[in-house]
This record gives structure tokens, C-alpha cells and sequence, in this order.
């Protein structure tokens, strides 16, 4: 248990990292736009900027109800990747810490 929990924290805060790549890469494009797209979705960014991780929204698809999904990707990318940064960030140090209080 205390290896899947390590390399569940430590897969969770990598994918934090990505989360706060994206959410950059996001205002780049907004400000190059000059600021007038702030509600850019995460469908858009994924579709016209982020080709080669689109597929997400295939498996998310195949996961979750199409309504869910359709929601979550109409959301603006400046609050779904800093959110689940945040909240990716918490979940990977909490399995952490968790681990550490484990025996070897």
C-alpha cells in the first residue's frame, strides 16, 4: 500500500506541474489575443492549441457521461487547470504524507 500511495503522490504533483503548464500556456494565449477571449474553454484551448492531448476528451468520454463531459470541457481554462492544480497538489500530499507515516 505504501507504494501505490508514493506513486500516487508523486503522480498526482507531476500532474500538477502539467495542470500549471497548461494554465500558463493558456494566459500566453490570451494575452496574445489581446485579453478578449478570458472565457477560452478547455475544448478550445485542447482543440486549436493542445492537439496532441485532446485524446483526454476521448477518454473522458468513454469514462463519464457525455453531458459531464461536454460541461467540464466548456469550462474557461483559467479556472478548470488552476483548480486542478490546486486540488491535485493537496490529493498528492496528503497520499504522501500518508506514506511517510507507514512502516517500510
Amino acid at each position: 500500500m505504501r507504494s501505490f500511495l508514493l506513486c500516487f503522490g508523486w503522480a498526482s504533483l507531476a500532474g500538477s506541474v502539467v495542470d500549471v503548464a497548461v494554465a500558463l500556456f493558456a494566459v500566453w494565449i490570451i494575452a496574445d489575443g489581446g485579453w478578449s477571449d478570458l472565457g477560452l474553454s478547455v475544448d478550445m484551448l485542447l482543440r486549436e492549441h493542445l492537439p496532441l492531448i485532446h485524446w483526454v476528451k476521448q477518454v473522458a468520454l468513454y469514462l463519464l457521461p457525455q453531458a459531464f463531459v461536454d460541461w467540464i470541457f466548456a469550462w474557461p481554462a483559467l479556472i478548470l487547470f488552476p483548480l486542478r492544480a490546486v486540488v491535485s497538489t493537496l490529493i498528492g500530499a496528503w497520499a504522501l504524507s500518508v506514506a511517510r507515516r507507514m512502516p517500510r
